[in-house]
């Protein structure tokens, strides 16, 4: 990583790379109702946190450029090199105001996904009992996932990170030269290790 890369990651804070939540909780959002029909999601449940993945998790297959069409699996990195990683967990703040700010924001996102240089893959995941979503990301680099952090969709989507997600979202990266290093239970396992209880 070059150094300016390094200290513009050293000034990210957790809210703003949180932002990438987002496209997993539009999944969530764009199939509920209003306020008035539906259930809460289940935040203070100890069971509904970043680091223990959810029981109901219904995860998509990972797409993307890197996945074999033919296997649906990820290929693996070139040799010698690995992959970054970034998981992320949130649960969507209640409300019809909410919901309308995380459908235009989720809108950008994936827009600026189909494009974006780098990613080689993506899942995302939901929990009904939780209310709460999931991303797994696959990047060439972490440079160029760092790239997409900086990207306009993202950062319109930083701004408004703390109207859109509940406080106990929670976001991790690690590189992986092994694809059976990138699941959403390594995920929850990552995230469960960078939490302050657990240092």
């Amino acid at each position: 990583m070059t150094t300016r890369m390094l200290n513009e990651t050293i000034e990210l804070s957790s809210r703003a790379i949180a932002a990438a939540i987002v496209a997993a909780l539009g999944v969530i959002l764009s199939g509920c109702g209003s306020d008035s029909g539906g259930t809460a999601p289940q935040t203070s449940d100890p069971e509904c946190t970043g680091g223990a993945l959810e029981a109901d998790l219904q995860a998509a297959p990972l797409s993307g450029p890197g996945v074999d069409p033919e296997t649906g699996k990820l290929r693996p990195p070139p040799e010698g090199s690995s992959y970054t990683i970034s998981a992320t967990y949130g649960v969507p703040l209640p409300g019809d105001a909410a919901r309308e700010k995380y459908m235009q924001y989720f809108g950008a996102i994936q827009a600026q996904l189909a494009s974006q240089p780098g990613l080689v893959a993506i899942q995302l995941a939901q929990s009904s009992s939780c209310g709460s979503g999931r991303t797994l990301a696959v990047w060439a680099s972490t440079d160029e996932m760092y790239a997409f952090v900086m990207s306009p969709a993202h950062v319109a989507a930083m701004d408004a990170v703390n109207e859109l997600i509940e406080p106990n979202y929670a976001v991790t990266h690690w590189e992986a030269a092994s694809v059976d290093e990138i699941t959403q239970e390594e995920g929850a396992r990552r995230i469960k290790a960078s939490e302050p209880s657990a240092r």
